[in-house]
């Protein structure tokens, strides 16, 4: 029996890491955005986007011929789901971003992002350990 040490944990950590990149993507958006007028800030929610990543949700439609293929998405369509931040207040040219609470969200997500690979990290070095026999 061959063990892979590719296994469900590990699987969900990847969805964890692919989940969080969006977010960063996002926020990145948001604040490379912060002075184009009438530009609306964006949210990518960590908690349901995950669900639907974890339920195998594919909010885009498509479709893979081999279980192995990396799940990419039709050219400029967005694989996630975007909000529109709501209950933000827009300045004079109605831009909703808010510099500083992007760089907060950002440090937040860089720091939970950093969690997921150590957690990774520990589990590659227990199989490390074990093809080492201890060593």
């Amino acid at each position: 029996m061959i063990i892979s040490p590719w296994d469900a944990g590990t699987h969900l950590f990847e969805r964890a890491l692919d989940v969080r990149s969006a977010v960063h993507e996002t926020i990145a958006s948001n604040m490379a955005n912060e002075e184009t007028p009438g530009y609306k800030a964006r949210h990518l929610p960590f908690r349901e986007t995950f669900s639907a990543v974890l339920s195998g949700e594919n909010p885009i439609g498509s479709t893979s011929t081999n279980s192995r293929h990396i799940g990419i998405g039709v050219a400029g369509s967005d694989i996630f789901q975007h909000t529109i931040k709501q209950n933000v207040g827009a300045g004079l040219d109605e831009n909703t971003v808010n510099l500083e609470k992007e760089m907060t969200l950002m440090a937040e997500n860089t720091m939970l992002y950093m969690a997921v690979t150590q957690f990774l990290d520990g589990r590659f070095e227990g199989w490390k350990k074990a093809i080492n026999e201890g060593r």
